[in-house]
């Protein structure tokens, strides 16, 4: 049994706006099945009855008793899919017929996130943040990046009361709207190049089981033009791209612009399917990589519409860091984006993944998923190697704030 004492973590990738918007809404992530489901969704109070955590690896939500439910919608674990029963769909349609008319279009889902995330949040706003923000320290994350900061409210509230807790990313169409404050308080711009494994527009350059590659959002001259406006705008990016095909995309659109390191920043959101060659290029490149351990798991629950060499290059942290030269706490950097929350998840992600490849040692992971010092509080760490099993206390400010 190995016992360590840490610092609190850095979670470099999550939506503190969105998650503390949703803090009411049933958390469906240890479902396993529709009834399971249907039974959480179903003691939601409230003229509409909201989801989040939904993985749709083991089971999916359309008709039958979801329709019988009053009105609910649903937000996939990824983030990037959602279900609305037939209730929702009547009740919404006045308020959000844009949304309604589109909800299972996918495509159109992946290229109007923000709106749909907007409905979600609607009947929350920056009054929700302090709470969670607490939320997160008992968890043990004493920092956070929040990678979709929707509004003027959120911004100046996290880039003010959390001032060097909180980095705040957000998209163009988003920065464009906001006054001079809450753009002074946005770090960097953050843009999509594909979709998610959850809702199956990852974009692959191999097809899914069952057919299809993903999607790709944008072209290349698209893409092109968003780097151009990061430059001119922040001069830093943060690009989500998941599947091997959206880093070749965004890789080719970085080695065509030739924008200097100066000029713009650029981190690489997610980076799950990258292969060996694309590493050494991002390197060469100078991009940051911030990925997420609790993704490990994917190589497990997607299965389904994975083939078995995609299950394997899934997070290959031992690549990056053996071969590519990648370095934890420098241009390696880990975050959760939620899914879940909580060093203790992330530590047993980390420590003990579904594949070799992705492991990370405690070493590596403090230097990437930690903060520098304990001032703010500490993880005591237990690591049984025998039972392959992490628990975490959390102690100090944080284990205080988390008592409130």
């Amino acid at each position: 049994m190995m016992k360590i004492r840490l610092p609190l973590l850095r979670d470099s990738h999550t939506h503190i706006s969105f998650y503390a918007a949703l803090g009411a809404a049933a958390d469906l992530s240890a479902c396993r099945t529709a009834a399971a489901a249907l039974a959480l969704i179903k003691k939601q109070a409230g003229p509409l009855a909201l989801a989040r955590g939904w993985n749709s690896a083991y089971y999916d939500l359309r008709g039958g008793a979801f329709d019988r439910l009053g009105p609910a919608v649903v937000c996939n674990i990824s983030l990037h899919s959602f279900r609305f029963n037939a209730p929702a769909r009547a009740a919404l349609k006045k308020e959000f017929p844009g949304i309604v008319a589109n909800i299972d279009d996918q495509a159109w889902v992946e290229n109007n996130l923000n709106r749909v995330f907007g409905l979600f949040t609607s009947a929350g706003g920056e009054a929700a943040i302090p709470a969670y923000m607490e939320r997160l320290a008992a968890l043990g994350i004493w920092a956070a990046d929040d990678m979709l900061v929707p509004d003027d409210g959120a911004a100046l509230l996290l880039g003010s009361r959390y001032a060097g807790r909180a980095g705040l990313w957000t998209e163009p169409e988003v920065y464009a709207r906001m006054g001079p404050a809450a753009r002074a308080a946005i770090g960097g711009l953050k843009f999509f190049t594909d979709g998610a494994l959850g809702a199956r527009t990852a974009a692959l350059l191999r097809p899914y089981r069952g057919g299809g590659r993903g999607l790709l959002l944008h072209s290349d001259e698209e893409l092109e033009k968003l780097f151009k406006t990061a430059a001119r705008l922040t001069g830093r990016a943060a690009v989500h791209a998941i599947g091997d095909a959206a880093l070749e995309q965004l890789l080719r659109a970085l080695e065509s612009l030739a924008i200097p390191r100066r000029d713009l920043s650029v981190r690489v959101e997610h980076a799950q399917m990258i292969t060996p060659e694309q590493a050494r290029r991002a390197k060469r490149l100078g991009l940051a990589l911030c990925m997420q351990p609790n993704f490990n798991g994917d190589s497990d629950c997607y299965a389904d519409r994975l083939p078995p060499p995609l299950l394997r290059r899934n997070n290959p942290f031992r690549l990056l860091i053996d071969k590519a030269g990648f370095v934890p706490g420098e241009d390696l950097v880990f975050g959760s984006d939620g899914m879940p929350h909580g060093a203790a998840p992330a530590l047993q992600a980390a420590l003990f993944p579904p594949c070799p490849g992705q492991r990370l040692t405690i070493e590596e992971f403090r230097a990437g998923y930690c903060l520098p010092a304990t001032d703010a509080g500490w993880l005591d760490v237990s690591v049984d190697e025998a039972k392959r099993k992490v628990s975490v206390k959390v102690g100090g400010q944080a284990a205080a704030a988390g008592r409130k």
